[in-house]
């Protein structure tokens, strides 16, 4: 079954999440920084959605840098949400496969989106 790794805080939209790719892929949920990027370098997951906006030491930015340092992480598709319009110039630039709006959160576009992801990825 395909990893989906998921870097998000809001318990709401973890919530949403769960309900829509619960036996679809094997979900893994972090809600900081650190286990987010601690759980990308060990859990092999095969797409990673990541939040910018992250409690802890780390913020998705520090997240997706070390992500992209890793070279058995260099062709992990991460998918970028945030609520910053501002960010997603920068979050692009430091490697995101794709980046959205929070706001523009659709969970049947975003499975759309992983799947397209996933498919160039493979």
């Amino acid at each position: 079954m395909i990893k989906l790794l998921i870097v998000e805080d809001d318990v709401l939209l973890n919530e949403a999440y769960k309900k829509k790719f619960e036996g679809v892929y094997e979900l893994r949920f972090e809600t900081d920084g650190e286990s987010g990027l601690k759980a990308a370098l060990n859990w092999q997951a095969d797409i990673i959605l990541l939040d910018i906006f992250l409690p802890g030491r780390l913020n998705g930015l520090d997240v997706l840098q070390a992500i992209r340092k890793e070279n058995m992480l260099a062709k992990v598709p991460v998918f970028v949400v945030t609520n910053l319009p501002d960010a997603i110039d920068k979050v692009m630039q430091l490697g995101a496969t794709k980046c959205c709006m929070k706001t523009d959160v659709d969970l049947n576009s975003v499975a759309e989106d992983i799947e397209e992801l996933l498919a160039k990825a493979s």
